[in-house]
């Protein structure tokens, strides 16, 4: 049985510079005066160019950005592709002692943020083989004062300075340092907060023991125990920023479906209880972009139906009213459409409801089975599981369920995927070692790595993830 620690990495400390000033003694003579007002008035002509000066030799902090933020860049539109980036470390730091290690964890935070592939370099994960056609970006390593400064400029004719920090050396330094480094350069350049260490809970299945939801960070090295019950824990999904999350249990009186508090401290969030009774379909959850409803799947006279459950008000309304089973609801990220599976038709098939008329439409027509449907975080895209040639695959469509594409291939399952909460990346349970693990790779089907180390005899799926780090 896995030892579930609660030890968490240390947080992360910004020093900031900056002092502060005293102001002139007052003189007892009109005649000082009048000059004093006079030096002063030169002083705060001449004060840009001496800030100027003081602000290109000052070192450079820990963990401070120095480039200035009016200068912002923001690129946009990125889509699934990603930027490339050229690595060049300097001879003096390239002889440091421990650099060799914090190179191979720069490069390999670079490439697991979702962002960058890397020409150069001596990480295999993500290197581009052979000379790339082009360079979006370099990054410059230099030994100053001690410390490490990494650089980031831009390839175009201006050559822009992007970002620029400076960062421990040794064999000391902690990966978490790095991480955050990571995330404060993503952020520089998407103008989205980076995810590195962000939480994604799943569901545990132990050898000897009923399955249980834990969670772990984007790295995947430790796993801290989520659900609450002894009984079968299945289904986990994030409310929004973490502050929730919804699971179902499985006992002896049926299904039910439970809403936990993450953060029990904080004003209007509900506590945590059971949405619905014990039923034999309860299941699911959805959560909508507020955090403040979820729609769950819900057995009533023997038949299965979404319903709307509003959490401050506690009230909950019916959705569907379809002789099938209805399951497997994601809201869209402007809360006005949802899409769910349902099986009116037969066969298990996608499904798009507008939540203000109440009306829905069938997105799926290749196949016998298509689910798990999930809209990306920006609204264009759906996630969802398709079964190909016998064998269930990845797949992304467009909105309105055309261009469907698949993501994952050969001759193991893989389904239940979720989006990163960027959607550059997406995680999800594969059998490529003859049991379910979970495994992270690119929008575009690139760079596909293991998330856990877990043991043999252990299998993990359902995931979800959210861009809250972990949980203590």
């Amino acid at each position: 049985m896995i030892d579930f620690k609660s030890n968490a990495p240390p947080p992360v400390r910004f020093r900031t510079a900056g002092g502060v000033g005293k102001s002139p003694p007052a003189t007892g003579r009109r005649g000082w005066r009048v000059c004093f007002r006079l030096l002063a008035a030169a002083l705060i002509c001449m004060a840009p160019w001496f800030m100027a000066g003081a602000q290109e030799n000052r070192p450079v902090a820990l963990g401070e950005a120095t480039t200035d933020p009016s200068q912002d860049i923001i690129i946009e539109g990125l889509g699934f592709s990603k930027l490339i980036l050229a690595i060049r470390a300097g001879e003096k730091i390239a002889k440091t002692g421990g650099y060799g290690r914090i190179q191979r964890l720069l490069e390999k935070n670079l490439c697991w943020s979702g962002v960058f592939n890397l020409s150069g370099g001596v990480s295999e994960f993500c290197r581009l083989r052979g000379k790339p056609e082009r360079v979006d970006m370099r990054l410059t390593l230099s030994l100053e004062k001690r410390r490490g400064v990494l650089r980031l400029y831009d390839t175009g004719p201006e050559k822009l300075k992007l970002f620029e920090e400076a960062f421990a050396l040794g064999k000391t330094v902690g990966e978490w340092r790095i991480m955050m480094m990571i995330n404060r350069l993503t952020k520089r350049i998407t103008g989205q907060p980076g995810l590195l260490g962000s939480t994604i809970g799943f569901v545990l299945r132990q050898p000897g023991y009923a399955k249980v939801i834990v969670h772990t960070n984007t790295h995947g090295r430790v796993l801290r125990l989520l659900s609450q019950h002894d009984d079968i824990n299945i289904l986990p999904r994030f409310a929004p920023h973490g502050r929730g999350m919804v699971y179902t249990v499985l006992g002896r009186r049926g299904s039910h479906v439970f809403y936990k508090n993450l953060r029990p401290k904080a004003k209007n969030i509900p506590q945590s209880h059971f949405l619905t009774p014990p039923g034999t379909l309860n299941s699911g959850g959805a959560f909508s972009p507020d955090g403040r409803r979820i729609v769950v799947t819900m057995s009533v006279n023997q038949n299965a139906d979404l319903f709307l459950f509003d959490l401050m008000r506690k009230r909950h309304y019916q959705l569907t009213t379809r002789s099938g089973i209805e399951t497997q609801a994601h809201w869209s990220p402007d809360g006005k459409k949802l899409i769910f599976v349902s099986d009116r038709s037969g066969t298990p098939q996608i499904y798009l409801m507008d939540m203000k008329k109440r009306e829905d439409v069938r997105l799926t027509f290749e196949a016998k089975y298509n689910a798990d449907p999930k809209w990306s975080p920006d609204g264009k895209s759906i996630l969802f599981t398709r079964r190909y040639r016998g064998i269930d695959q990845i797949h992304i469509m467009d909105q309105f369920g055309a261009e469907a594409r698949m993501v994952s291939r050969g001759r193991f399952y893989s389904e239940q995927a979720e989006w990163s909460p960027d959607g550059r990346q997406i995680v999800f349970a594969s059998n490529r070692t003859g049991e379910f693990k979970l495994y992270i790779v690119s929008a575009d089907g690139s760079n596909l790595r293991r998330l856990t180390n877990t043991k043999r005899g252990f299998e993990e799926n359902s995931p979800t993830w959210t861009s809250r780090k972990q949980f203590r």
